[in-house]
């Protein structure tokens, strides 16, 4: 697999010209979505990953063995952030998953230890209102016991039926394999 990054963007109008299908990843500030993007690409430092929270402020395009492009957009609920910081950030998001002709999947990074915030339930429900197809990862599983993975994944379930689950940690290589093959999916389809 071949993944390389393409450019940091602010504006969508800076998107380049692609009929690629598009895969973004969305989710909290500090839910590890860089590291996740890192671990299933098995590149080390493709996206820069802080411990500091708020550090993506751009879209940031990778290409996915040259038929889709990668998405990592910026996290919400960066409190640090100024009031008008947030807001372009929420902007920019909100501008990406509005107007992009090209995305076919969001996958929603929650981290498993915490479970949907607020701002993630937020973000779900205006994900299912606008027909996105979505996919949830249960990030950071590897911070759990297998019962509380299991009741997480039960109340998750019940809560949001038919929206699929994967649970990733990246220390443990969990949900790896099948996150690759869901954005695989999309590249055929």
């Amino acid at each position: 697999m071949q993944v390389k990054f393409l450019k940091s963007l602010t504006r969508l109008e800076d998107m380049p010209a692609s009929d690629k299908p598009q895969v973004a990843f969305v989710g909290r500030s500090n839910v590890g979505k860089s590291s996740l993007i890192n671990h299933i690409t098995g590149q080390k430092n493709l996206a820069r990953v802080s411990a500091e929270p708020g550090r993506t402020q751009t879209i940031n395009l990778f290409e996915f063995d040259g038929r889709v492009l990668l998405v990592d957009l910026p996290g919400y609920g960066y409190a640090k952030a100024s009031l008008a910081k947030r807001q372009d950030f929420f902007d920019m998001v909100n501008d990406y998953l509005c107007l992009s002709k090209q995305l076919k999947l969001v996958f929603l990074i929650i981290d498993a230890r915490i479970g949907p915030t607020d701002q993630d339930r937020d973000m779900l429900n205006y994900l299912n209102y606008s027909h996105t197809p979505l996919v949830m990862i249960l990030n950071k599983v590897d911070k759990l016991s297998n019962s509380e993975s299991a009741d997480l994944v039960s109340t998750l379930e019940a809560a949001y039926p038919g929206i699929k689950l994967i649970l990733h940690s990246s220390i443990s290589g969990k949900g790896r394999g099948e996150i690759l093959e869901t954005i695989s999916k999309i590249s055929i389809d």
